[in-house]
């Protein structure tokens, strides 16, 4: 048997063990396709100010899968708001598909302890209640970039991958994913010998648990612990995916529209990160609903990801969680911002179920494993 052909029930490390260095093409072979066209056609396209030839290109794009697409010619998130509220039509769209950069196509502003960032938090509201309802992506690039991410190959491999600088502290996370019938590899940092691995993985995940000297943090260009780099812009240049990769990143900024994004989208991976810092709880909760902050956020993906079909709605789903369970005082500082009364954000609370930006396509389909079955329970204090 090769060494990593799926094997239907999820482990940890299994690969390593099997000597990983003595991997071939076949072992590392697995099956990739496309998603049905009765899927991308229920994709809003919103196109901002790209120029007028690659929004003729975009406009071509989306007619191939049969998706609708409109212009956003303003230059304010309010005004893009409205045109996806008045174009969404619940059923007959699943999702929304942002192209441009925060300069091109903005999203919502905000500020924490003095730190620019944004978020498309309220851009996922299509009914005008205050909540997210539907799934929205972002993409930015060169054409060749935007257009990789309307239609692409997804791989079927099992395989997730997480980087954690302090993997001994805690197996929580990880046999969370082998719950959810992923097998499992571990890595303190980036090394080339796990390009090949990282090439056919399907679900990259970066946790930033434990002691904060000792954690991995983040900037626009890197995953970085406290004396080491962990991951680069530079290197995930040398990655070259083979199947559309989730890559979910827990630390500080790094959805900022910064180089280690940048390669990711380059790569053709779908990101989730924050723009602002993200913090981590200080007391324990029995429900990741009530837990406004990072690992809350990450449980709550984590535990729907064997509930909804596209990753687009597990994002929205907890998003929507977590903005219903807020205290009313964190929710109003979330209206202010939403009603145009201020871009500055107080709380830890309110920036963590906001700050959380899905860039790639939202209607890629969701990362399990087979016999994917995972809860949470408590969330514990990871300080």
């Amino acid at each position: 048997m090769n060494v990593i052909q799926k094997s239907g029930t999820g482990a940890i490390d299994r690969i390593r063990k099997a000597s990983a260095d003595k991997m071939t093409d076949r072992d590392l072979s697995f099956e990739v396709g496309r998603t049905s066209r009765e899927v991308l056609r229920k994709i809003l396209v919103v196109c901002g100010k790209v120029g007028k030839e690659n929004t003729a290109l975009y406009k071509n794009k989306a007619r191939e899968i049969g998706a609708d697409f409109v212009s956003e010619t303003e230059s304010s998130w309010v005004s893009t708001h409205k045109t996806i509220r008045k174009n969404f039509e619940p059923g007959k769209h699943a999702g929304i598909l942002l192209l441009g950069s925060n300069k091109q196509l903005p999203a919502t502003p905000l500020t924490y302890q003095g730190v620019f960032g944004f978020t498309d938090f309220f851009l996922q509201d299509t009914t005008g209640d205050g909540t997210p309802d539907s799934p929205v992506g972002r993409v930015f690039g060169p054409p060749r970039i935007i257009l990789s991410h309307f239609d692409p190959l997804i791989i079927d491999s099992d395989i997730a991958i997480v980087f954690d600088s302090q993997p001994d502290r805690s197996r929580r996370h990880v046999e969370s994913l082998v719950d959810l019938g992923f097998d499992v590899e571990i890595l303190k940092q980036f090394t080339r010998k796990d390009v090949k691995l990282l090439e056919v993985t399907e679900f990259i995940l970066q946790f930033s648990d434990g002691v904060f000297t000792n954690r991995i943090h983040g900037t626009p260009e890197k995953w970085v612990s406290h004396n080491s780099v962990i991951l680069s812009a530079e290197q995930v240049s040398t990655i070259n995916f083979q199947g559309y990769p989730v890559i979910y990143s827990e630390a500080c900024s790094t959805a900022q529209e910064g180089p280690l994004l940048k390669a990711f989208l380059k790569k053709c991976a779908c990101y989730i990160g924050a723009t602002l810092d993200t913090m981590n709880n200080t007391e324990s909760f029995e429900n990741w609903k009530d837990c406004a902050f990072s690992d809350g956020w990450k449980y709550g993906f984590l535990d729907l990801l064997d509930t909804y079909d596209l990753i687009g709605q597990v994002k929205t789903q907890v998003d929507r969680a977590l903005h219903a369970h807020l205290d009313e005082k964190y929710k109003r500082e979330i209206d202010n911002i939403r009603n145009g009364k201020s871009n500055e954000l107080e709380s830890s609370q309110a920036v963590s179920t906001v700050e959380w930006v899905l860039f790639g396509n939202p209607l890629r389909r969701t990362t399990v494993g087979p016999h994917a079955d995972f809860s949470p329970g408590t969330i514990v204090v990871d300080t």
